[in-house]
């Protein structure tokens, strides 16, 4: 028994001899060799870090136009534990940033050990705050994004929340790549744990880089906003889109909405505002659909623009159902292809989408990319799935045939019609010039999908929808450009009632100039008030931005501009025996602003465009204001606005 106690004695006292031993051991490698892990531990357990704002990279337009950018501002926290006189505190609070005593004093509860007391105030209340020496009280500078331009793309740009994490739209999106090393507050702990405010400055320095460019003009951005206005009062509806595309590049110039979305107070707006309907609305296209089927019985050899189809005088029957025009006194009999899409014949289409049969139908909406994402950044983007093609009836696939039946995105439609201007190919829509990379895309760029030949046929018909004899888009007309396009008006389909025959979705979608595209543009209106046509709807708003976006690129042709200028409100002025004004440079090399009144927003742009980055323009027709006046100092930072009236 007395051996056992010994061994056991032994035991404990090898043990506790190796425990000091191996402590000894660890204590000598700390002191030779210095661990960075530690100094992470100890700046862990020493400092309490509170995140803040954070700096974001500048959005900028295709031209370098700040859309989006980082504004200092200044927030103040408190340390509770640190106020003695806190009934006082609450009071001055009161006093300084508004608010209830009683709603400050609750705040100021002692059990915690940090609280924000209010986030990103003016520089003169984070001022006023200083001075007033409240202990326990601290103002610190932070960062809040601000939209410069307000509602200006606004569902595109998205927005941010309070700690500037993106949260909606591009914003989202490029969330990462817009974050600079995050900006933080470390605050240093006493040996109890407590947070111990001794410094002045919290926050870690953040580098500025040069921003995101974007696809967005701001200068056709702002041509689309206003010219949707103007069709929300003349037409109603429920939701009004606009969007133009670069058809050979698939860059986005200008994507918009209304209701509009100021991402400055996006609480202010209405939830179902934040969301893009470019792709998250899905929606039946009706005839602008009837396009796409034509080029692809064209490309596949089955029918050509001359080809006749039998429209049954508008009553074509399809088992126990009748296809009807949209007009009952459209009567078609035996016309031509192109005449099917110049009038926009339901049995005319109902007749291609037989020949193609489903599967050439379904293949012709892979390759038009309608039944699958175009993949363009921006978040939330979706689409629709058709039925299986042995679940297909008859006249399912009539109805599909004239764009009823199956949904697709505004976005995924007037992408489709990329490839009829731009020479066969679908080309993926692209938001930025700069180089990003977005997660999760992979697909080619674009893709080669028709002829050229079938091409320059389509561009026939499509110009015929513009410029035929009682054909559905002549109000797109736009004189000296040919203008390809085709209208659309889809009956609203309501779940478990039926297709509402008091309820329409009216689009335009089109390409200028026909031989040769600059511009692809969509016009979509949901629920417009009589008359509800695309053609008499949507068309006319896409001839207002078609034309002032041309002249806003100088793409408008001389023979457009000379037929333009003799209907002209007055000043009549010839561009002819009229000397354009030019920027005057003095000897000593000072540039002086020339008079630019009575110029239109081309002739403006070509005379100030090629000197000043920086011009804001407000209205429309010739200028009748500008700043800074004639003869004034300027240089290539001055900042021009001009203002433009009918009148001049």
């Amino acid at each position: 028994m007395g051996q056992w106690i010994k061994i056991r004695l032994g035991f404990v006292y090898v043990s506790f001899a190796a425990f000091f031993i191996l402590i000894g051991l660890r204590l000598f490698q700390l002191q030779l060799w210095k661990d960075s892990g530690l100094d992470g531990l100890a700046n862990r357990q020493y400092l309490k870090v509170n995140k803040k704002a954070q700096y974001r990279q500048p959005l900028l337009d295709r031209n370098g136009e700040e859309l989006a950018v980082s504004m200092p501002s200044v927030s103040v926290f408190a340390h509770p534990r640190l106020i003695k006189a806190r009934r006082k505190t609450a009071i001055l609070l009161s006093k300084t940033l508004g608010g209830s005593p009683k709603k400050w004093l609750t705040k100021l509860d002692k059990k915690k050990s940090f609280v924000w007391i209010h986030r990103q105030v003016t520089e003169e209340l984070g001022k006023k705050l200083t001075d007033l020496k409240l202990p326990g009280i601290y103002v610190e500078s932070e960062n809040h994004r601000f939209y410069p331009n307000g509602s200006l793309a606004g569902q595109t740009l998205g927005f941010t929340d309070i700690d500037g994490n993106g949260i909606a739209g591009i914003e989202l999106s490029l969330n990462k790549q817009l974050i600079d090393p995050r900006t933080k507050m470390s605050i240093p702990r006493d040996g109890k744990g407590n947070l111990s405010y001794l410094e002045k400055n919290y926050g870690e320095s953040v580098e500025t880089k040069n921003g995101v460019k974007l696809t967005i003009d701001r200068r056709i951005q702002h041509v689309v906003d206003e010219e949707l206005e103007r069709a929300e009062l003349a037409n109603g509806g429920k939701n009004i889109m606009a969007i133009v595309v670069d058809p050979m590049t698939g860059e986005i110039i200008a994507m918009g909405q209304r209701p509009l979305l100021d991402p400055n107070y996006p609480n202010q707006s209405l939830a179902a505002n934040s969301s893009n309907l470019w792709t998250s609305h899905l929606y039946e296209p009706g005839s602008t659909l009837k396009s796409i089927f034509a080029a692809e019985a064209i490309e596949l050899g089955l029918l050509k623009a001359s080809s006749k189809i039998d429209c049954e005088m508008g009553r074509l029957k399809i088992g126990n159902m009748t296809i009807h025009e949209a007009e009952d006194n459209h009567r078609f009999g035996r016309i031509t292809l192109s005449e099917v899409i110049q009038h926009s014949s339901n049995a005319g289409a109902v007749k291609v989408a037989q020949i193609l049969g489903v599967n050439r139908i379904k293949n012709a909406l892979g390759k038009f990319n309608l039944i699958q994402k175009t993949e363009i950044s921006l978040p939330g983007e979706t689409f629709s799935q058709l039925k299986n093609e042995n679940t297909w009836k008859t006249f399912y696939q009539a109805t599909v045939g004239f764009g009823q039946g199956i949904s697709v995105t505004p976005l995924q439609m007037v992408m489709a019609y990329a490839p009829l201007a731009n020479d066969g190919y679908w080309v993926r829509p692209k938001m930025f010039l700069s180089e990003v990379e977005i997660p999760g895309i992979q697909s080619a760029t674009q893709r080669k999908i028709l002829s050229t030949e079938t091409v320059k046929s389509m561009r026939d018909i499509l110009v015929s929808v513009t410029e035929g004899d009682k054909a559905t888009g002549t109000k797109a007309r736009i004189p000296g450009i040919r203008v390809a396009g085709k209208t659309g008006t889809a009956q609203k389909y309501e779940a478990g009632k039926g297709y509402n025959n008091k309820k329409y979705l009216s689009s335009f979608i089109g390409f200028l100039p026909a031989d040769k595209p600059d511009l692809l543009i969509g016009v979509m209106i949901d629920e417009p008030r009589f008359p509800y046509y695309g053609g008499l709807t949507a068309a006319p708003v896409f001839k207002k931005i078609a034309e002032r976006s041309m002249q806003i690129l100088d793409h408008i042709p001389k023979t457009a501009v000379v037929k333009n200028l003799v209907h002209a409100p007055t000043p009549q002025v010839s561009p002819v025996n009229t000397p354009m004004p030019e920027i005057r440079v003095a000897a000593d090399g000072v540039w002086y602003m020339p008079n630019l009144k009575g110029l239109s927003m081309r002739e403006a742009l070509r005379v100030m465009g090629e000197h000043l980055p920086s011009i804001k323009m407000a209205g429309d027709g010739f200028v009748d204001r500008q700043i800074p006046e004639s003869g004034t100092a300027i240089s290539p930072q001055s900042e021009v606005t001009l203002h433009f009236s009918p009148n001049g």
